[in-house]
């Protein structure tokens, strides 16, 4: 086992649970009734845990971590019984003789481990396993004093840009909700929004959370390996036991892990894991999914993507631990900060990029480059010569939907839509989409399919609904990036067996 620090900063002593403020303070003196806690006795409560899953095949549970800070700070159970929001009979009957009789078959070596004498079992640990740090003498901290460790590389957030009430909305969802599932259009910064929250809630220094882990899967790795490295990441410092055969049992290893150790795991990138042409794979997903949001646990897992996978479709309408978020553009002022962090302070021409891009940073960012790179940064001369530019990524994105994913359906709604519109940037409304793509296909579109269409593109925004606030009755329009790419399609993949590419103004 690696003992390093920040192995040790996985141990599961990181609960929000405290006993009174002078106890988060290292230097109050033993006289007062604080024992510090030093940095090697902090590895020896993750050696403890390691030994502990290794014996019964879970690790410590919260409550049990709370008799251990009561004893190692020398509290009677009433004591600990009160700073929490059990009952003493149920902490001092059922919590505490499990957990001695746990930790003598561990660590007693043939003796009874008990709340008095706590110190000396870790002491033998600390011995038995040669465990020693060179800043024991300098570096005294409380039980409480931890903060988790960030595992996985977080995308870079340096121009990172208001969403201050996403951040507190998602503050109190990871609290309470098992899954969180963050949606958007590509750019609009969902990535960035849960890597801020992920740096936000590591900076505590009592977090809720023993690990916040990162996986990035946009590569869509198969399900078996993807379980396996999350088992890694959740508990890295755990002996090697030998993991199960078979996918399911390995997934019932990981479900047991996130009872015992609170964690908040964050796969980015995951529609793309249902975006396999194999059926099998998406299957085994859709059950992992499942799995991870109704079965029982204590960690949060946060989901970004483009769009949100068919299989997963009855978890949103069930009653289950689940939030569903679409992300939208930046506020107004949140985009001016970063339009003005790229020199452009023209207030008005800047007004007229935040709407024409509805606020995606990613492309206001790309906009920006442009406008500095070929006018100077001069946003009167670019209106002069006004067009929508489409980034490279933008439109590698919008090839792959129009060359893979959407249907002739969904293309044809999106042309429909783009002719439009053309000119006076008006919305149309439902009833005369309806009527108008039949009229082009009487025989071939039903009503059924197109409201499933319409559906779809709303979920991978690639369309926009406004409801009329007096007659209730639906519209819908495009973003203007998103008929720029209809209009001059670079590939020539929107109007495959529609016809020829529309001419309307730039």
């Amino acid at each position: 086992m690696d003992f390093t620090i920040e192995s040790e900063l996985q141990s599961p002593f990181s609960s929000s649970v405290t006993f009174g403020e002078q106890e988060l303070s290292s230097d109050q003196s033993s006289s007062q009734g604080v024992f510090p806690i030093t940095e090697t006795f902090r590895l020896a409560l993750v050696v403890v845990n390691d030994l502990v899953f290794a014996k019964r095949g879970k690790y410590l549970s919260k409550t049990e971590m709370l008799v251990i800070k009561g004893a190692l700070n020398d509290r009677e159970y009433e004591e600990i019984a009160s700073h929490s929001t059990y009952s003493l009979n149920y902490i001092q009957r059922t919590v505490a003789p499990r957990l001695w009789d746990i930790l003598s078959e561990t660590i007693g070596d043939g003796e009874r481990v008990g709340k008095k004498k706590l110190w000396y079992f870790l002491e033998q640990v600390n011995k038995k396993y040669h465990i020693q740090s060179a800043s024991d003498e300098k570096q005294r901290l409380p039980v409480d004093d931890l903060t988790p460790i960030i595992r996985g590389k977080l995308p870079d957030i340096s121009s990172f840009y208001g969403r201050i009430q996403e951040l507190n909305s998602l503050k109190e969802l990871i609290s309470n909700e098992r899954c969180i599932s963050l949606i958007g259009i590509a750019g609009i910064g969902k990535s960035a929004l849960v890597a801020k929250l992920i740096k936000e809630v590591s900076a505590r220094k009592q977090s809720t959370f023993d690990s916040l882990i990162w996986k990035t899967i946009i590569h869509a790795p198969l399900l078996q390996d993807l379980v396996a490295e999350l088992l890694e990441l959740t508990q890295p410092c755990q002996p090697d036991l030998g993991l199960p055969e078979y996918t399911q049992e390995m997934i019932s290893v990981l479900i047991k892990r996130l009872q015992s150790r609170r964690c908040l795991i964050v796969l980015d990138g995951f529609d793309s894991l249902f975006q396999k042409n194999n059926f099998q794979q998406r299957l085994e997903y859709g059950v992992f999914f499942h799995r991870l949001i109704e079965e029982e646990h204590e960690s949060c897992i946060l989901l970004t993507g483009r769009t949100w996978p068919d299989e997963l479709d009855n978890v949103i309408t069930a009653k289950q631990p689940f939030h569903f978020l679409k992300i939208q553009g930046l506020d107004i002022d949140a985009a001016m900060q970063l339009l003005s962090s790229k020199g452009l302070t023209d207030k008005e021409k800047c007004n007229q990029l935040i709407q024409t891009y509805r606020g995606n940073p990613s492309e206001l960012e790309a906009v920006a480059n442009r406008i500095n790179h070929f006018f100077g940064g001069n946003t009167k001369m670019f209106f002069e010569n006004p067009t929508t530019l489409v980034s490279s990524n933008f439109e590698v994105i919008l090839n792959q939907l129009f060359g893979e994913s959407l249907s002739s359906t969904q293309r044809e709604i999106l042309i429909y839509i783009a002719e439009e519109i053309v000119g006076n940037q008006q919305s149309i409304s439902f009833t005369k989409l309806l009527s108008g793509i039949k009229q082009k296909n009487p025989e071939c579109v039903s009503t059924l399919e197109l409201i499933k269409a319409l559906e779809k593109l709303e979920n991978q925004s690639l369309i926009e609904s406004i409801k009329d606030p007096v007659t209730k009755e639906i519209s819908f329009t495009l973003q203007p990036i998103i008929k720029k790419y209809i209009k001059t399609d670079p590939q020539g993949l929107v109007h495959t067996s529609y016809g020829s590419p529309l001419a309307f103004a730039s």
